[in-house]
């Protein structure tokens, strides 16, 4: 009983709480005292406790660093002129009938490139939002196709920390969740733009393109050698260099470019990596100002905070019960089903994709064979389905950044494509198990760690797919 009022009493908090404004760090700090109190009444000392809390810290640092990469690295290459030229280059592609294809396609290879859905979308998605506009397309599509886009990077981009919190959490490769990521997601994404395509071709409108060609070389030296950091992101990441290497490279050549090509002051490089960019024309301030160290200290404090949730749950017991229920679904109808449901219950709770993304795994870490399989069904349900939460912090921003209506999420095709099709993949495997091994099985992303017998201990040797 303890259990279940400790945990309805941390929903009203954060239900409470951020209906009424309140930053969902201070909810969450809030609810790490209710747990704090939960220990201590199960009879934890305090320093045991407080132990628990930086085990759960220690476990995510590795994410806290690469998110102070991440933050210098949004600057500088906006600094650097990369953003502006990749902006640049694709507009020449967008024309009316596609341009909701266009939209996606341009948003999902941003956000595959920079890795975080607010960049792409504070970058590429505010752009395409001004381009639909001009054209004439209503924003309720191109809102719905710039979510999409922005989410499809964050989820299989090996540049993306929510990829990382997934493999770091799971104790996986990145790389090989990756792999398996684009397999089961390709159905999906072609699904979307066949999509796009028909909504465009019966809803275009008659604008034309706004040169953003122009208002940018009178800022910036558009001059090929810009496109280096996103190159070095794309080879490094090719040949699996690590991504804190992959990261700190792009950051060095952005910064060398911001130096020596845009002329940007070598003492005002530690100011653009804290701060953010700015710049001195304001016709393009709306397009392409942020980033910085600072976006990210929100985040580093809530993932901090959300990393001592789970080892503060584990420790003391706190969600056994709900294991219990979870594993039965579990067992009654597929471990994916299980994760789904679980998933968005966190996310509509949580309102904030990395909280959702560690409360599933601390619920669901029995219910699958092992960590890669748990990996790709966290990213085929909690990455993506916090997107589809209105009042998430991710969907919210997003949605003001690019001022789209909230009706756009229905068009966000991929956001719940992926949670359909890989509930589809789930079912077909437990109805026929040798699936996973079949040819259709692996294209589709499937393995041997997604075998349900593997759950349910009925083969002693399981098929090996590559």
């Amino acid at each position: 009983m303890a259990e279940y009022i400790t945990l309805g009493l941390f929903v009203v908090i954060l239900l409470v709480t951020l209906s009424s404004g309140i930053p969902l760090v201070v909810s969450l700090a809030m609810g790490l005292i209710i747990f704090l109190a939960y220990g201590l009444f199960r009879g934890h000392k305090p320093q045991a406790i407080f132990g628990m809390i930086k085990q759960g810290v220690s476990k995510v640092r590795p994410v806290l660093l690469l998110l102070l990469i991440i933050g210098a690295i949004t600057a500088s290459w906006r600094a650097s002129g990369t953003i502006p030229a990749i902006v640049c280059l694709s507009t020449q592609i967008i024309s009316p009938q596609l341009c909701l294809l266009a939209i996606f396609l341009l948003c999902s290879a941003m956000s595959t490139l920079m890795g975080t859905s607010f960049g792409a979308a504070a970058t590429m998605g505010v752009i395409c939002m001004t381009i639909a506009r001009a054209m004439g397309i209503n924003p309720m599509f191109a809102g719905g196709a710039i979510l999409a886009g922005a989410y499809c990077g964050d989820r299989w981009s090996p540049m993306s920390s929510s990829a990382f919190i997934v493999a770091t959490i799971t104790n996986t490769d990145i790389f090989d969740n990756v792999k398996r990521m684009l397999r089961t997601g390709i159905v999906p994404f072609i699904g979307s733009c066949i999509l796009y395509v028909l909504i465009g071709i019966f809803s275009a409108g008659s604008g034309t393109v706004p040169n953003v060609s122009a208002a940018f070389s009178s800022s910036f030296d558009m001059s090929p050698v810009v496109l280096l950091p996103a190159f070095a992101v794309i080879v490094l990441s090719a040949f699996k260099v690590r991504v804190h290497i992959t990261m700190l490279v792009s950051l060095a050549l952005a910064s060398l470019i911001c130096v020596f090509v845009q002329g940007v002051p070598v003492g005002e490089l530690p100011a653009l990596y804290f701060g953010g960019f700015h710049s001195m024309n304001p016709a393009l301030a709306h397009m392409v100002d942020g980033g910085g160290i600072h976006t990210m200290l929100e985040i580093i404090a809530i993932i901090s905070i959300a990393g001592s949730y789970a080892t503060i749950f584990e420790g003391t017991g706190l969600i056994c019960g709900m294991r219990g229920m979870i594993q039965k679904i579990s067992q009654r109808y597929t471990p994916f089903v299980s994760v789904l449901i679980t998933s968005v219950l966190a996310a509509i709770i949580s309102c904030e994709q990395t909280l959702a993304v560690m409360l599933t795994q601390q619920l669901c870490d029995d219910v699958e064979g092992d960590g890669s399989a748990l990996a790709l069904d966290l990213e085929n349900s909690a990455i993506v389905i916090t997107a589809l939460v209105p009042w998430s912090i991710t969907c919210a921003a997003i949605l003001s950044f690019v001022d789209a209506p909230t009706s756009c999420i229905v068009w966000a095709f991929l956001l719940y494509l992926i949670p359909l099709w890989t509930l589809l993949l789930s079912f077909k495997s437990r109805k026929d198990p040798n699936f996973v091994a079949s040819e259709a099985g692996r294209l589709l992303g499937l393995a041997e760690h997604d075998d349900v017998r593997r759950v349910r201990g009925t083969i002693d040797v399981l098929p090996k797919v590559a």
